[in-house]
């Protein structure tokens, strides 16, 4: 975790970088900070060098030995913010972030004395867009896990909620106004099911690259070396550094897979942003208490108040994720032509969007770990209100071919308050068999709740 107390984080522009720095999954900095885009483009470079030197044609001619392969690699793995300087104080000589990749290998190669004359390799028929869109789709595979994995921990807490409550009663709210009973492990199931159903999707989404030069036409392979399969040798590569081939592209792979991948965490962060202004009505009714550390400070001023802050703050951060995922989205499908620089600005902010969905995940996570059913509110507000066995009065009433059945329940308990009394009276009024009123009159709030019980506890 990322300290605070030190001048770079007080002076940051962005509170990924600042205020919640100290909240961010360290990963997160080495995957999404320019040094991570580095290090994924030394390692594209260095498995390109070595993959060509495994085809037939290149072999002959820059053949490459075990230790020559185990020196390469070293490169990649002892790969440190040091080493990444070097490749900036380049960069900033020659203006090419990209090509600042391959000068850095040239010095390393150049003190290997076998490796020396193999250096032209480096960057073999590639253009710079192979280089970062395959570094991008990496960077987004190391994304997914650190998000799945935090996603598979709020569905454990969920299901843990949902089977904890699932006979729980409690009214509901339809257009804010008391409705039918529920479950309070049945309303967190909803959740839980609609999350779960996105996160198999999340985790089973490919993800695609290109490897076929400037314009996605492998012109330069083929020109050099007409008789390698360059289709299959670079579905192979790809494949191997556990990627997906894009088979027809420009200059650039065409992101279709990256906007979809994006639409899916914004419908995930709605799911979540849903849920958390859920609880925060929850905890506003008063259905819902939080736990407090002593040493908390809730209001400012009112010292009796527990601020609901954790699904505040999830609430804020989801709406950043599902402003940046539209955004971002929007721009990755098009590009003037066969290229242009326009994607490669917006690319560089997709870290923003793994922060700030990270943090609102853990917030919620740690908002749930400290919320408890007000039981006293909920039951006293439960067995006062009469007025919501309208429904099955009614219902009741229509399959035994009452005629108006709705409109006299309507007329009866429309926008009042009704006491047990009244429903009784009504009940008894009502042209229904005996047997069927004495059902209707031991019928009570809490026990209306359908199969609310079941759902919370069946397994998806």
């Amino acid at each position: 975790m990322a300290n605070f107390n030190n001048e770079f984080t007080i002076n940051a522009i962005s509170p990924i970088d600042g205020r919640y720095a100290s909240k961010i999954h360290s990963e997160l900095n080495n995957i999404n900070s320019e040094y991570g885009l580095i290090k994924k483009r030394l390692f594209v470079e260095i498995e390109w060098f070595i993959f060509l030197t495994s085809l037939s044609s290149i072999k002959k001619k820059f053949p490459l030995s075990k230790i020559e392969k185990d020196y390469i690699r070293k490169i990649y793995k002892n790969f440190d913010k040091k080493e990444a300087l070097k490749v900036k104080n380049i960069e900033n000589k020659i203006k090419h972030d990209v090509k600042s990749i391959e000068y850095y290998l040239n010095t390393k190669f150049d003190t290997h004395k076998s490796l020396k004359n193999k250096k032209e390799l480096i960057h073999f028929c590639a253009t710079s867009e192979d280089i970062n869109n395959i570094s991008y789709a990496l960077m987004y595979k190391d994304n997914r896990e650190i998000i799945i994995s935090e996603l598979s921990k709020l569905l454990k807490k969920l299901f843990t909620l949902e089977k904890k409550y699932a006979n729980a009663q409690m009214l509901s709210r339809t257009h804010g106004q008391k409705a039918s009973p529920t479950t309070f492990g049945k309303e967190i199931k909803v959740f839980s099911s609609r999350l779960k159903k996105q996160f198999i999707s999340m985790k089973n989404r490919k993800i695609f690259a290109k490897m076929n030069g400037a314009v996605g036409n492998y012109n330069a392979h083929c020109f050099v070396l007409p008789e390698v399969k360059w289709e299959n040798e670079t579905k192979k590569f790809l494949k191997n550094i556990g990627l997906n081939q894009n088979e027809y592209t420009t200059q650039i792979e065409n992101h279709d897979w990256l906007a979809e991948s994006l639409n899916e965490i914004s419908i995930v962060s709605g799911i979540l942003l849903d849920l958390s202004k859920d609880i925060w009505i929850y905890i506003m009714l008063d259905y819902i208490k939080q736990k407090s550390n002593s040493s908390e400070v809730g209001s400012s001023t009112m010292p009796h108040k527990v601020n609901p802050i954790d699904f505040e703050n999830a609430e804020g951060n989801l709406e950043i994720v599902i402003g940046l995922c539209q955004t971002i989205s929007k721009k990755l499908v098009s590009s003037r032509l066969q290229r242009d620089l326009s994607d490669s600005t917006v690319l560089r902010n997709i870290g923003l969007i793994f922060a700030h969905f990270y943090l609102s995940i853990n917030s919620i996570q740690i908002g749930l770990s400290k919320i408890e059913l007000n039981k006293n509110k909920i039951d006293l507000e439960l067995d006062s209100s009469w007025e919501i066995l309208a429904e099955p009065i009614q219902t009741v009433m229509r399959y035994h071919n009452i005629p108006n059945s709705y409109d006299i329940i309507k007329k009866s308990t429309r926008g009042k308050v009704i006491e047990k009394q009244e429903i009784d009276k009504i009940i008894s009024k009502s042209k229904l068999d005996k047997n069927i009123k004495d059902k209707l009159l031991k019928l009570k709030p809490r026990d209306y709740i359908g199969l609310a019980k079941k759902l919370a506890l069946k397994k998806i």
